[in-house]
């Protein structure tokens, strides 16, 4: 009894040894910055350092220019994330079931997040010269993400047992309600999982704006997020920034826990 303990006790010692360096990693580089940030965005300024409270949070939400960006941020969740899933589960489907007719359209999707930004920018440009429009950004979100929407969607599809769909054929079920009864109820997890990874990815589409736009001032139909906090650092306004970080840190937090609950609720 006692080598067991002993040899338990040894290999619990041993998983800590493998977990305390993630656990330093993220103290580190997350949450010893993150706090720095909760630190700055309730004092007045980073020289007099006196507590404000919720003052600068109150300040943020009414600048016209948080608004705007947080209105586009969540626009572009509200439009470009359905697009985005819309085709990537129609292309998986076709991927999916027809895999060998289509096998050489997998490394096209995957092309786009294998080339650089700068020089997919240059062929925007000239694709969108006259448009006024938030479409570049959009088209450009939906194109650097579908490909690995497509991967994630076409794995979880090739899982699904093919006696399913015979069975389902059998007794009828045509190919519409094959994939709206069965393949979409199987591999819900997935898709919500996806479905998360593609508003995360809504909150990095700075980069390739910037570039688009070639300022930090862009259009007000693409005044995101990103470029508020962006100028406010090189402002030097770390107030703004670190209530704005915060905000839209809890925004996101929301929107995890509401895929979360969905998650389960499907799983369960």
């Amino acid at each position: 009894m006692k080598k067991k303990l002993s040899h338990g006790t040894k290999w619990n010692l041993r998983c800590l040894f493998c977990i305390v360096p993630s656990f330093l990693g993220c103290a580190l580089f997350f949450l010893i910055p993150y706090i720095r940030v909760l630190y700055y965005s309730v004092i007045n300024n980073q020289f007099q350092k006196k507590f404000v409270g919720p003052e600068n949070y109150v300040e943020v939400m009414e600048n016209e220019f948080f608004q705007l960006a947080m209105k586009n941020s969540l626009l572009l969740i509200g439009i470009g994330v359905p697009v985005l899933m819309g085709l990537s589960l129609t292309l998986s489907f076709l991927l999916s079931f027809s895999l060998r007719r289509f096998s050489f359209l997998r490394d096209f999707f995957i092309f786009p997040m294998l080339v650089p930004t700068a020089a997919v920018v240059i062929v925007w440009r000239e694709f969108f010269a006259t448009s006024e429009t938030a479409l570049p950004i959009y088209a450009l979100f939906v194109w650097k993400n579908l490909g690995l929407c497509i991967i994630l969607l076409t794995a979880a599809l090739t899982t699904i047992d093919e006696a399913v769909y015979e069975a389902a054929r059998l007794d009828g079920a045509k190919p519409l309600r094959l994939h709206l009864q069965i393949s979409i109820p199987l591999i819900a997890p997935t898709i919500l999982f996806t479905l998360l990874l593609a508003i995360m990815n809504t909150f990095k589409i700075f980069k390739e704006s910037f570039l688009f736009y070639g300022s930090k001032y862009p259009p007000n139909h693409s005044y995101t997020l990103q470029y508020y906090m962006n100028n406010n650092f090189q402002k030097f306004d770390y107030q703004s920034l670190a209530s704005a970080s915060v905000l839209t840190s809890l925004l996101v937090l929301v929107i995890v826990l509401v895929g979360l609950s969905m998650q389960r609720r499907v799983q369960s």
